[in-house]
């Protein structure tokens, strides 16, 4: 009995040390989080007056938001540090107050929204979508929260808000109404679109919005509006922003070793993964580890910037925060690289230029096709980056650059055709 007893008082203290050490983890994922969106929104507001800082929000709360829409361009560097902040925190506080425990999958929501309010969503037109899922929600009887992916990764729609309100002149009423329709319909396009490409392209909403953004902007050309493709890439911020990226990249490889030192050696399990959808590297491996890999991830995909003489701008940041964010959900360097190479190799041999802004933005977003090298190795990861490259440089014309994740609407594609044609293989 005696013997009993000890062994069930061993039981109680593992179990208890696990709640607590998941309960601390649970916190120090939403501080961390947290420290990185408001590290935006304080660099941002220091960074000029408060009358510049005004009018360059407002500049981009008007702007079309179409791709490709640099908004450090259109409004300033610090307007646009600031939207991201205040639109990384709408994710942010919405997963925390619809009870949502923050992983891998909520970091890489909340980056990729951070990141993508530097080009095209801003901190008014994405609540029209999310809004949409709401009610989408209720009208099915389901809880909110069961459709809280689709709802902040849909807002990758939001140029639809705001060209719609200030370009088709429809009002900020009338482009409120379209986002709100958008929002109704992203969420059952998400769920049934994964089984395309069966989770080998990690930006599944991005594949959805395409798709729901090629039916809108057709019947939308049906009544006489049409839109216009853009280039507005920035070229003066290289050195502030090479500074401040290499801040944030190296402070998270610190910061993961700091957090979770004992539990280091477990980042070698995130390196075996394929890292196809629903990969959470946090659960696989702990918050320090996925720290560290996200640091790496983001120095990663700096250094091709470098190699190749890229700009560092509201685009390749919004390019590298999605990395960077996915690198807690299935991106590592290992089923990374290769996606990248293949961008690379593809351009020596094409009409791409290697460092042109397309060919930049298909290398940074181009891997979301990661776990394709991660399943199936690097030589297989450089063609599917090879491919991309060719596909994603043409493809926005049918959405009309109406759906910022263009690369995860080409990825969708990718993704099948490779994934059907090596399954056909094995089957003979």
């Amino acid at each position: 009995m005696k013997l009993n007893s000890e062994y069930l008082w061993k039981d109680y203290k593992m179990i208890k040390q696990s709640r607590i050490y998941a309960l601390l983890q649970e916190k120090t994922i939403e501080i961390v989080v947290l420290f990185y969106i408001l590290l935006f929104l304080i660099v941002g507001l220091s960074m000029q007056p408060i009358d510049e800082l005004v009018r360059g929000l407002s500049n981009i709360f008007t702007a079309s938001g179409i791709l490709i829409s640099d908004y450090m361009v259109i409004g300033g560097v610090g307007p646009a540090l600031v939207n991201a902040s205040i639109v990384g925190l709408i994710g942010y506080v919405l997963l925390l107050y619809n009870g949502v425990v923050l992983r891998g999958i909520s970091i890489a929501t909340i980056f990729t929204m951070l990141g993508f309010a530097l080009m095209g969503k801003t901190a008014w037109s994405v609540l029209p979508i999310i809004f949409g899922v709401y009610i989408y929600s209720k009208l099915t009887k389901r809880e909110f929260v069961t459709n809280i992916y689709p709802a902040l990764y849909g807002t990758a729609l939001a140029p639809l808000v705001t060209h719609a309100a200030f370009y088709f002149e429809w009002g900020i009423f009338g482009g409120i109404i379209v986002g709100i329709l958008a929002g109704l319909v992203i969420s059952p396009i998400a769920n049934h679109s994964l089984a395309f490409h069966e989770g080998y392209n990690l930006y599944n909403v991005g594949f959805s919005a395409g798709f729901l953004g090629l039916i809108i902007l057709n019947i939308i050309r049906a009544f006489g509006y049409d839109t216009e493709s853009l280039l507005i890439w920035g070229t003066e911020f290289d050195n502030f922003l090479r500074i401040f990226l290499l801040f944030i990249f190296i402070s998270m490889v610190i910061l993961g070793i700091f957090i979770d030192n004992s539990r280091l050696k477990d980042y070698k399990k995130i390196l075996k993964e394929p890292g196809n959808t629903a990969t959470d590297f946090v659960d696989i491996a702990g918050f320090g580890s996925t720290l560290l890999n996200m640091g790496l991830i983001g120095l990663i995909g700096m250094a091709y910037i470098e190699l190749v003489g890229g700009n560092y701008n509201g685009l390749t940041i919004s390019g590298l925060y999605t990395m960077v964010g996915f690198a807690s959900f299935g991106k590592h360097p290992l089923n990374s690289i290769p996606i990248m190479i293949g961008v690379w190799l593809a351009s020596l041999i094409s009409i791409y230029e290697v460092n042109g802004p397309g060919t930049i933005l298909a290398a940074l977003f181009g891997t979301t096709l990661a776990p394709i090298s991660g399943r199936y190795g690097p030589i297989v990861g450089i063609l599917a980056g090879m491919t991309h490259l060719t596909l994603v440089s043409t493809i926005g014309v049918v959405h009309g650059g109406l759906n910022l994740y263009n690369n995860g609407f080409t990825g969708g594609f990718i993704a099948a055709f490779f994934i059907a044609i090596i399954k056909g293989i094995k089957e003979d």
